[in-house]
């Protein structure tokens, strides 16, 4: 390479031939000891984002995914005067001594009209939520009357601060469910949500979904005219969320806003519960487009709070031949974690081209890999229960902290050719689990398993912070 660049350096007319080689080793010796001191990195994405972190004492830590367990919002009130050309009557509302936090007014209002007014106003162009002040894009406006609804506002999830969904028609269109859906998503996004609530009956709903609610509530003229008690409802539901806020963020300690949860890989055990009878399932086989190691294999549980490592179909039988590219992950209920190590899907829900994570038992390591074929039959299956001891809260550098114990089932079919991932690359067959009676497993034989804990909730295959107990 040197020899070329120089002869090329020379034919154009740059100097002597011996004064450029000797340039160029030099510059080649430079990139060789700085590949050397640092290597280029060449991780994907995917392995990017499981990252492994090391503390100052050279201790390595597990990846961990930071998510708040207590959120601590605020919850807004909005007034939308884009009808009207005045202050509006329920900002004066003497009797209750409340007002708006925001005003939605039209684009063509002049902005000194509300010079004395405390509330922020954002004005509406298209479908814009712009300051009134500045003209930056603070939000966007969805009509919700059908699925394409909640999908554009699902797609406009960490692009704006706000998004105001507006319920098209309430006798055709639903509100609590697409507002669950959003708010799981919206999670840790920095994307707000508002939604148009028109009686007083949906305050509650809207304020408490997920345990969590919306970020804010907004209001017509015209309804709180045709609802009496809609503002006055609405307002005692932001006095009652935003009391409790300001509790929990006293209740912390000082320079803490909540507490973090992660996913931890840790070793439990299990043993098969006596069903007392065959259980017939509709079990799936998930086929994946790419080879498996006997020791690689897919989170699944009955629980996506708890979930069993079961192990693919590539070792080796006499009986049989191998399926290095299947999980026989169970029945249709069952969840599967999803590529992107956070999110879960139900085996029925899982389609051709999803990724799931595939975790090697060995090396101790994870990577996505898509679906190629989801296979279901009727199988007969068996009932294993497993339990951990697992970290409340890590530390910083993987010191001491609280524990408590995690519980968990999956159904599984009947077939020595099922297998559970356990430490040390080891594994398990579900055929060799003795059934036990009573279900509690204090008396049961048990063997080790290893086990995928995290203790938040899903909604839709994503996690929020709500209070989830699956059983």
């Amino acid at each position: 390479m040197v020899l070329f660049f120089s002869h090329r350096l020379r034919c154009i007319g740059f100097g002597n031939d011996v004064i450029w080689k000797t340039i160029l080793y030099l510059l080649l010796l430079v990139v060789l000891f700085i590949d050397v001191c640092q290597p280029f990195r060449t991780e994907s994405i995917s392995s990017l984002r499981n990252d492994r972190r090391r503390c100052s004492k050279g201790m390595e830590l597990k990846p961990k995914l930071e998510m708040t367990l207590f959120d601590t919002r605020r919850m807004e009130i909005w007034w939308d005067g884009r009808d009207e050309t005045q202050i509006p009557p329920a900002i004066l509302f003497d009797e209750i001594g409340e007002s708006a936090d925001r005003w939605i007014v039209n684009g063509d209002v002049v902005s000194g009209n509300f010079s004395d007014n405390t509330a922020e106003i954002f004005r509406v162009k298209g479908n814009q939520l712009k300051d009134l002040l500045d003209e930056t894009v603070a939000g966007t406006i969805v009509g919700l009357k059908d699925s394409s609804g909640q999908e554009e506002a699902l797609a406009a999830i960490g692009s704006v601060e706000w998004i105001l969904v507006e319920v098209e028609s309430l006798e055709d269109s639903w509100q609590m469910i697409p507002a669950e859906n959003l708010i799981a998503a919206a999670q840790s996004t920095g994307t707000k949500l508002a939604f148009a609530v028109k009686k007083a009956a949906d305050v509650a709903g809207l304020a408490k979904a997920l345990e969590l609610g919306v970020d804010a509530l907004c209001i017509t003229t015209k309804s709180g005219a045709e609802d009496p008690d809609l503002w006055t409802t609405a307002f005692q539901a932001r006095k009652e969320r935003n009391t409790e806020a300001d509790k929990l963020l006293t209740s912390l300690p000082s320079g803490i806003k909540g507490s973090k949860q992660v996913p931890e890989i840790v070793a439990g055990s299990c043993w098969r519960r006596d069903t007392k009878g065959t259980v017939l399932a509709d079990r799936i086989c998930v086929d994946l487009v790419q080879r498996l190691r006997p020791e690689e294999g897919c989170w699944v549980g009955s629980s996506a709070k708890v979930m069993a490592l079961v192990l693919s179909e590539a070792a080796s039988s006499q009986f049989v031949p191998t399926r290095p590219f299947r999980i026989n992950a169970g029945p249709v209920h069952s969840y599967i974690l999803l590529g992107d190590g956070i999110s879960t899907k139900y085996l029925c829900e899982l389609q051709p081209s999803d990724q799931v994570m595939v975790y090697n038992t060995q090396t101790n390591s994870s990577k996505a890999i898509a679906v190629g074929r989801l296979k279901e039959e009727i199988r007969p299956c068996v009932l294993v229960e497993f339990e951990a001891k697992h970290d409340d809260e890590q530390d910083k550098c993987g010191g001491s902290s609280p524990s408590s114990t995690a519980r968990g089932q999956v159904f599984l079919q009947q077939a020595e050719t099922v297998r559970l991932g356990q430490p040390s690359g080891n594994f398990l067959r579900v055929t060799d689990l003795e059934a036990q009676s009573g279900g509690n497993g204090k008396n049961a034989k048990r063997e080790p398993i290893l086990l995928r804990v995290m203790m938040t909730g899903t909604h839709v295959g994503k996690i929020y912070t709500g209070k989830v107990e699956e059983r």
